[in-house]
């Protein structure tokens, strides 16, 4: 019985293809190719939530940062 090999070449012992069993895309486990991402809104959503660590760049705390510093210069400008 043929089973089909992944074929990707390993950058280890000369860059021989890969002998690992290919899945139904061509690639094996380790090289599975390019992964196409969500499509629907609540799937991108979902990946979004799962992808934000902190927050500490999101738009909405730039901009609170931005109002903070605003309000503070103005502050230090009244007394």
């Amino acid at each position: 019985m043929f089973v089909k090999k992944c074929g990707a070449r390993a950058r280890t012992n000369g860059h021989h293809p890969c002998r690992q069993p290919a899945m139904a895309n061509g690639r094996c486990r380790l090289h599975g190719g390019k992964c196409t991402g969500a499509k629907t809104k609540t799937g991108i959503i979902q990946i979004k939530k799962a992808n934000t660590k902190h927050g500490l760049y999101s738009k909405e705390w730039i901009a609170e940062k931005r109002n903070t510093r605003e309000l503070l210069k103005g502050l230090k400008s009244a007394i």
